[in-house]
């Protein structure tokens, strides 16, 4: 059995989920939470784990002493990461929207590993990164502050202030990870297209 990384997991489960029209971490997955089945898949890889959110009744019960909140509730995920490196033990954090059922220990892992010596390691799909699965280290806290603070909420442009290790396509691929793990559940479409894929 691999060891768990010396890192926090930190789902990102703060969003309006305005195209779903409800809490996407409390879809029913297989009779559980979908942040359930998530964390059933990546848990176990990280030493800590907490959860980004804005409001508790939008998570289980069970799962709200890992909550976060929100130091600039409506800055988006930006927001959510930046609490939760203020709150993680651990000097890499790898995020996940909760809305990712399909990335890999594998991916995170690789993240992880790839962040050593960076601010951050971002996949970079077709030429556009991917902020909300990714792995940020603490020295990327200032300049996400800075960025929320200048009322940029993007993080795709809060990148740009850090020094970034970019995972291509190409060299995803090359890993073994599929461009599927990065899929999202934001419709209730593509909630039934998930569930027809379990």
């Amino acid at each position: 059995m691999t060891s768990a990384l010396a890192a926090t997991l930190l789902v990102l489960a703060g969003g309006g989920s305005r195209r779903m029209g409800r809490p996407k971490a409390l879809l029913p997955v297989a009779g559980r939470p979908l942040i359930d089945y998530l964390l059933d898949r990546l848990a176990a890889t990280f030493a800590e784990v907490l959860i980004s959110a804005n409001d508790s009744s939008s998570l289980p019960a069970e799962l709200r002493h890992r909550m976060v909140r929100d130091e600039h509730p409506g800055a988006g995920p930006l927001s959510g990461i930046e609490a939760g490196l203020n709150a993680a033990s651990h000097d890499a954090m790898f995020t996940v929207g909760c809305d990712m059922p399909r990335v890999t220990p594998a991916l995170a892992r690789l993240l992880v590993e790839s962040a050593a010596g960076h601010d951050a390691a971002v996949p970079r799909l077709a030429g556009l990164p991917e902020p909300a699965c990714a792995c940020y280290r603490r020295s990327a806290r200032a300049a996400i502050g800075a960025a929320i603070g200048a009322g940029r909420f993007k993080a795709a442009e809060a990148l740009r202030d850090l020094d970034v290790n970019y995972l291509e396509g190409e060299e995803l691929h090359a890993a073994g990870i599929a461009s599927e793990v990065f899929w999202n559940i934001n419709t209730p479409q593509d909630y039934q297209v998930f569930l027809a894929s379990l």
